[in-house]
C-alpha cells in the first residue's frame, strides 16, 4: 500500500531497527543556566560521562568539531562530531561521523526551572557497530541518557 493520496512516501530520519532510548527530566535550573551546558559542547567534559575533551573552532549548526571521550575499556578514541542541529536555548543534536551515535537534547522552560527530554541512540554506520546496537544498545543508551542527566545535575549544582 502506499502512500495517501498517491504523494511521496515520508520517510523517517532513524534507520528501522535501530536503538534509541529517550529519558526526561525536571531540573531546578533557568533555561539559560542548562543550555550554558548542553549547547556549549566545549563544556561537555564538566558533566557528560567518558567525554575528556572538545576541540573546535565552531559549534554551530552544520560544524564538525572533534571530541574525545574515554573508552569502556580506560583507553580514549578521538571522532569527529557533526553538530545537526541547533536552536538555540531549546534544542542541540550531534552524531558521531565514526559510529553512527547521536545526541538530541530539547529544552524547555517549566514551573520555574528547565525541562530537559534527551534521545541517545545510534544509526549504525559500520557492520561492528550495527552487532553492537542490536545486542547491546538499548540498556547501553538507557544507562548513559541516566547517567547524563546525572552529570547535568551534578554540574548545575542542583
Amino acid at each position: 500500500m502506499g502512500p495517501p493520496s498517491g504523494g511521496p512516501a515520508v520517510r523517517d530520519e532513524r534507520l528501522e531497527g535501530v536503538s534509541s532510548h529517550r529519558s526526561h527530566a525536571h531540573l531546578e535550573a533557568p533555561l539559560e543556566e542548562v543550555w550554558e551546558l548542553v549547547g556549549s559542547p566545549t563544556r561537555y567534559p564538566e558533566w557528560w560521562p567518558r567525554v575528556v575533551e572538545v576541540r573546535g573552532e565552531r559549534f554551530e549548526e552544520g560544524d564538525e568539531y572533534v571530541q574525545v571521550t574515554k573508552d569502556p575499556a580506560g583507553g580514549s578514541k578521538q571522532t569527529n562530531f557533526l553538530l545537526e542541529r541547533r536552536d538555540d536555548l531549546r534544542e542541540i543534536r550531534m552524531s558521531c561521523d565514526l559510529t553512527g551515535m547521536y545526541a538530541d537534547w530539547l529544552l524547555t522552560p517549566a514551573q520555574g526551572g528547565t525541562f530537559v527530554e534527551v534521545e541517545m541512540g545510534m544509526q549504525p554506520k559500520r557492520l561492528g557497530d550495527r552487532i553492537f546496537d542490536l545486542t547491546l544498545g538499548q540498556s547501553y543508551f538507557r544507562r548513559w541518557s541516566s547517567q547524563s542527566l546525572d552529570g547535568l545535575r551534578r554540574a548545575l549544582g542542583r
